[in-house]
């Protein structure tokens, strides 16, 4: 029976190219002679769909198509990006992969140039269902920005291929600790001149964490000079919206033009609760710290982006010319509320706060691409590009003890830091009987530049740095392939990474910015050996230079903690990866990934000695889809890291399963699907951190567990069409040679 379902695709495709007059079987007429007669029949249109995988891997990156995932409809494309192979997210919004930071994010190929936390209030606000697929560059190639040691995460959107009016709605209700909810629509009209395409999201959410934290403050000697126990919860609620519109625009069979605009605003309210008990040196109460803030803030943003692609031929011959700006604004007011009573409860004294901060990013970049096809089924890929921004950091710290408001210009800073990139590259690739090869030259000069307003102080960077990368790809036989990736990178500090004001973020935790941090530099080298396009082994190895890391340091008075990045001199780091992708029947699909990783850091981290040859940790990803019927599928996520270590920060094991069903409806227009997240509640895990002075234990506990409802429903009689709508990722992704 199985034969004969896979037959018959095959069998009405082959009816349908049939010519309209097909002919009917010969017939001799009475003379002997053959007779032909012309008989027209109208056929039906067949339709034969493939579903792309949901994990594919290529010569220079893996593609997750997150359309295919039930599991991602109704979350947000950060939590989609918690879910992709070897990826992970601090609470902070830091990205690692397999253990390694400097992982920049892109937004259908350009760079988000966003801090971690403002990047994650923008992802976190930005529907999964609008994303067709999520592209991960472990080692991209020359046409990317060199930043980003860790690699790259392209996050690409979905784009309009249909004639005429078309159109999506989506919604999706959740309940887990507390209820969120999400919606949105898309709506285009194309035709042979131009297409036309509108589409807004709305997003509520609230989320809570809970962590517990002990630090013992040592001397020299190691013995315990004063303890902190503490309870922390923190509530985040955020609401955003997100309108796109553009158009392309078809000047001529060889010219588009095509003009799009996003903007994002919303709000945010996030609280958190710390309830601190402050010991003597044999561990007894002396003092009681209540701890209140809350950080509001009204975040607005907007990007608009030019692009014009002349194609000179059929064969690929193309010159693309990109213009983009966007701009970032955030307010957000802190409020900072302190209560210190003795070990029985009696008030002893209270700070009340106002820190009112603003923060400005403003980014210009112009790119222009060349590709010339070559021989051998290559081409040569050139091209140039310059950016601009520039960074505003007004704070502003007023104590309000008493009911009076003044300002403590010594907590107080406003900084300006500034960003010129300008770059260069060339790509060459071609394929030489079976073995494939690409190779590219990237060369960047960076001009950064920063000073403070109030204390006068300045930093002014300016250098020239190369960065190859070199591609091979060799089909051994039709069961055996290898492929290779050799690249350097660097990874430049964030802007508020750089600033040296000194905020709060509990009673007794604070993070200041390193204005002398130094950009960090990898070499990665990546070897992968595949069978039967199902199985795969990579063996991945990076060396570092300056390595940057954000590291808790005890305060002199030895009761304040600081959290503050630094460059550490050296660090190696290694992983090997094993991928298994199979169908195994007509109805059931896995993707499995198993990563061995470590990291090893030598060399002087704020005056803290480093000898640390790491942990070795383990990385489990499984993906698992069902056919369950005509209209009905499934899925199951699970997700396990280990035990892992980071220079002096060690981190617990935690595993989250997901499940999804999904049901089609209204002639496959529209869908149902009821997703359950971190099934088992068991995303907390531990963390400990050792420096000098410090011992630190804490444990997050993350209420993440949630079931979504998700409705959407494609409306339209629009046919795909041949006609070539790329964004300027897609663009740049072709210049690169994929």
């Amino acid at each position: 029976m199985d034969k004969i379902k896979r037959f018959l695709p095959a069998f009405f495709l082959l009816i349908a190219t049939l010519p309209a007059g097909a002919q009917t079987r010969d017939k001799k007429d009475s003379s002997g002679k053959i007779a032909v007669k012309d008989s027209v029949r109208l056929l039906k249109t067949v339709t034969v769909t493939a579903d792309r995988p949901l994990i594919e891997r290529q010569i220079d990156k893996t593609v997750v198509n997150v359309a295919q995932s039930i599991t991602a409809e109704g979350s947000t494309v950060l939590e989609l990006m918690q879910k992709l192979p070897g990826v992970q997210i601090t609470q902070d919004g830091q990205i690692t992969m397999n253990g390694k930071g400097g992982v920049n994010v892109y937004i259908d190929g350009k760079p988000s140039y966003l801090s971690p936390a403002d990047l994650a209030s923008l992802l976190g606000g930005m529907p999964g269902s609008t994303i067709q697929k999520i592209e991960i560059m472990s080692n991209p190639p020359a046409k990317y920005d060199a930043a980003g040691t860790g690699g790259i995460i392209n996050i690409v959107r979905k784009k309009n291929h249909k004639e005429g009016w078309n159109g999506s709605v989506n919604g999706s209700l959740g309940q887990g600790f507390y209820d969120r909810y999400n919606g949105g629509f898309t709506l285009s009209y194309k035709n042979e001149k131009y297409n036309l395409f509108l589409n807004n999201s709305y997003s509520f959410s609230r989320s809570l964490f809970n962590r517990t934290v002990s630090s013992d403050m040592l001397n020299p000697s190691g013995s315990l000079l004063t303890g902190q126990v503490s309870d922390n919860d923190a509530i985040s609620t955020g609401r955003n919206y997100r309108p796109t519109i553009g158009v392309d625009w078809y000047l001529s069979k060889k010219n588009t033009l095509t003009l799009s605009g996003t903007a994002g605003f919303g709000s945010s309210d996030n609280r958190t609760l710390s309830r601190m008990d402050i010991l003597d040196s044999m561990r007894s109460k002396i003092n009681r710290l209540d701890f209140t803030s809350g950080l509001k803030d009204h975040p607005v943003n907007y990007s608009a982006s030019l692009q014009l692609t002349h194609t000179f031929d059929t064969l690929g011959k193309t010159f693309t010319i990109d213009l983009d700006h966007a701009d970032y604004r955030n307010y957000p007011d802190q409020t900072n509320q302190s209560i210190l009573n003795d070990p029985h409860d009696h008030f002893i004294s209270e700070t009340d706060a106002l820190l009112l901060q603003h923060r400005l990013l403003d980014i210009y970049a112009a790119a222009a691409g060349f590709v010339q096809p070559l021989k051998n089924k290559g081409s040569l890929g050139m091209g140039i590009r310059t950016s601009y921004v520039e960074a505003h950091n007004d704070n502003s710290y007023y104590d309000q003890t008493g009911g009076q408001m003044l300002i403590d210009l010594s907590q107080s800073d406003y900084s300006i830091n500034s960003e010129n990139i300008n770059a260069a590259y060339a790509n060459l690739n071609g394929t030489y009987r079976k073995l494939t090869i690409q190779a590219g030259l990237r060369a960047e000069q960076t001009i950064t530049k920063g000073r403070q307003t109030l204390t006068g102080q300045h930093v002014e960077q300016d250098y020239v740095q190369l960065f190859p990368t070199l591609f091979f790809d060799y089909p051994v036989n039709d069961n055996n392939g290898l492929n290779m990736r050799l690249g350097r990178r660097t990874e430049r500090a964030a802007y508020s990474e750089m600033v040296p004001f000194r905020r709060p973020q509990t009673a007794t935790l604070f993070f200041q910015g390193n204005p002398d941090l130094q950009p960090q530099i990898s070499w990665h080298g990546e070897l992968t050996w595949s069978w039967q396009k199902a199985f795969s082994v990579t063996l991945n190895y990076d060396i570092y230079r300056d390595y940057i890391r954000t590291m808790p340091f005890l305060d002199s008075n030895k009761v304040t903690i600081t959290r503050r990045p630094i460059n550490i001199q050296s660090a190696h780091a290694w992983d090997i990866d094993l991928s298994w992708s199979k169908k195994l029947t007509g109805w059931w699909s896995t993707d499995n990934t198993v990563s061995l990783y470590q990291n090893s850091f030598s060399g002087q981290a704020g005056g803290f000695s480093l000898d640390n040859r790491g942990l070795a940790s383990v990385y489990l990803s499984m993906n698992n889809s069902f056919t369950l019927g005509h209209k009905l599928s499934a899925e199951c996520n699970f997700e396990y890291d280990s035990k892992r270590q980071f220079v002096t920060s060690t981190f617990g094991a935690y595993s989250i399963l997901s499940l999804g069903v999904k049901r089609q409806l209204f002639g496959n227009k529209g869908s149902l699907t009821i997703n359950a997240h971190n099934v088992l509640q068991s995303e907390g895990h531990n963390a400990i951190d050792r420096n000098l002075g410090l011992y630190q234990y804490s444990y997050w506990n993350f209420y993440t567990r949630s079931v979504t409802l998700n409705f959407s429903w494609r409306f339209g009689s629009g046919k795909t069409t041949k006609t070539n709508i790329s964004s300027g990722s897609e663009e740049e992704q072709k210049r690169a040679g994929n």
